[in-house]
């Protein structure tokens, strides 16, 4: 369920908002995120640190291009008008593909 969870959103942030990348950071930890990203086409961009429950704790951080996107992107979601809130959120129209 969180793959497509992730995969609806994505489609959103590129599909509909124009989105030209998107990232997504988890503890090292985190097998189950970490596959997530790993199995939708994000790449590995580094590593920080952040604070777990009073310790410090190595978080790994992915990138994932609309171009990376675009190799994987699922053809059964379908986006409902989501052009009708791109003036309110004050976002031109993403180009046509």
């Amino acid at each position: 369920m969180g793959k497509e969870m992730r995969q609806a959103v994505l489609h959103l942030a590129f599909d509909g908002l124009g989105a030209r990348e998107a990232g997504s950071d988890a503890f090292f930890d985190n097998h189950a995120s970490n596959r997530v990203s790993q199995a939708l086409g994000y790449v590995l961009n580094g590593v920080t640190w952040d604070t777990r429950r009073g310790e410090p704790a190595e978080i790994k951080r992915w990138r994932l291009t609309r171009e990376q996107w675009i190799k994987q992107r699922r053809d059964d979601i379908e986006l409902v008008a989501v052009g009708d809130c791109l003036p309110v959120l004050g976002i031109d129209p993403p180009p046509a593909h």
